[in-house]
């Protein structure tokens, strides 16, 4: 079994990424449409868990560890410098252009636990709610696009490929949402479907490659697990209301944030080249032991 794994994982890691994907998406469509957990808890943390056993399963069978996926501290100025410091200064800066673009609608930032895409809201119970929630999902989501597949992708394809590649399943596994959105009636019409699909998969796509450009770069799943959690988090806790009224819309403030980040992105390999000695391209006879040193 773990032969016959690593031989496709170097021959086909496409295919198998993509197997992987939704063996996980089987779960995530369970808690989005027959469970309906983010109606009834706001979370749909089961699929989220069942996720992360997904992936130290697969970690398990080809004989490795976390460890070798990413889950180390080995470079802990670039983790706190890229992870911490430039996602949260990002995300004011997003904060800050919504402001200023609704500045004659006396726009007020709002604390509050409220989970936008399922629209329920809660007391400091749903916060820490989410916060594990959010926890859970950034090991998930990290520790298979991430720390699975960009290894994996690189044994066959380039770097910039293998990032490209997890990022447009990291964009693929988003477009659940829309589907969910139009059947409960958060968006209507053939514009407002398509809206949502663009909406769930071309940020999550851009996002998707920040993400690993950190992972690969830093050499640490941290990274961007702690950036992916300062976001979500941020946008689980942080709101503004515009003329009284509370605006869950996330566009211009992740609009702000994605332009700058991916605008910074030469400057965040470049600041990782600094912190740390660059990470050697992974090759077909790379295993995941050695993809993450």
């Amino acid at each position: 079994m773990r032969k016959k794994l690593k031989d496709i994982s170097f021959s086909k890691p496409l295919i198998l990424s993509i197997c992987l994907m939704c063996i996980a998406m089987i779960f995530r469509l369970l808690d989005i449409f027959v469970f309906r957990l983010d109606d009834l808890l706001g979370e749909i943390i089961l699929s989220k868990m069942i996720g992360f056993i997904i992936v130290i399963l697969f970690v398990k069978i080809a004989g490795d560890n976390l460890s070798s996926i990413g889950f180390n501290v080995n470079n802990k100025w670039s983790i706190f410098i890229l992870g911490i410091v430039i996602t949260s200064a990002l995300m004011i800066l997003g904060y800050v252009g919504e402001f200023l673009i609704f500045a004659s609608d006396s726009p007020q930032l709002i604390i509050a636990a409220i989970d936008p895409k399922a629209g329920v809201t809660g007391g400091i119970g749903f916060a820490l709610f989410l916060l594990l929630g959010n926890a859970i999902n950034c090991f998930m989501e990290e520790g298979l696009f991430r720390g699975i597949m960009i290894p994996m992708l690189n044994k066959k394809y380039s770097v910039r490929m293998a990032i490209f590649l997890q990022a447009l399943l990291f964009g693929i596994w988003h477009i659940p949402w829309a589907f969910k959105w139009y059947i409960s009636g958060m968006v209507s019409g053939s514009n407002g479907f398509i809206m949502a699909l663009v909406f769930n998969s071309i940020p999550m796509i851009l996002i998707g490659i920040v993400f690993g450009v950190m992972y690969y770069y830093t050499n640490s799943i941290w990274t961007p697990w702690i950036s992916h959690f300062i976001i979500n988090s941020i946008l689980n806790l942080v709101h503004i209301s515009i003329n009284g009224e509370l605006n869950v819309d996330m566009t211009i403030r992740m609009s702000v944030f994605l332009a700058t980040i991916l605008i910074l992105v030469p400057v965040l390999i470049m600041i990782t080249k600094k912190l740390n000695r660059i990470p050697v391209e992974y090759n077909s006879k790379t295993n995941l032991s050695s993809a993450v040193k």
